[in-house]
């Protein structure tokens, strides 16, 4: 007897490999607290940044203009971000965590954008764990 979910099960290392590979991208995503670390030179306190995941990923942008908003008289686009992470070393990351951008093989410009993980990523068979974002700068 065949079975499908046995056959899937056995390649699914191998194809979490496959979208591993494409994940040319770098990122640390964590909780950012503010106000609680004193920078000595000038006086004022930053915000610290508590690492839940480090290392590659693979930032995707969708549609240009996924819909528009009206906001106080000004028209704004919103785009359709995805930020995918290898299964097996980011399961701690969280709704509401911050992602920064460190460093992207592709797109220079990425490193130093800060996003925001708008909802979980979970589901069986994945390859990798995909999360929607909102760039915040």
């Amino acid at each position: 007897m065949v079975s499908l979910d046995a056959d899937v099960q056995a390649q699914l290392p191998f194809l979490r490999g496959q979208a591993e590979g494409r994940m040319t991208d770098r990122c640390d995503i964590g909780w950012e607290r503010p106000g609680d670390v004193l920078n000595e030179e000038t006086g004022e306190y930053e915000s610290a940044f508590e690492v839940v995941y480090s290392g590659p990923c693979r930032w995707r942008t969708g549609a240009t203009a996924v819909g528009e908003i009206d906001a106080a008289g000004q028209l704004l686009t919103e785009q359709d971000e995805t930020l995918s992470l290898p299964v097996t070393t980011s399961a701690g990351v969280r709704k509401d965590m911050v992602v920064r951008m460190t460093a992207s093989l592709t797109d220079p410009a990425l490193a130093g954008v800060k996003a925001r993980i708008k909802g979980p990523s979970v589901g069986s068979y994945m390859t990798a764990r995909r999360f929607s974002v909102e760039v915040t700068t």
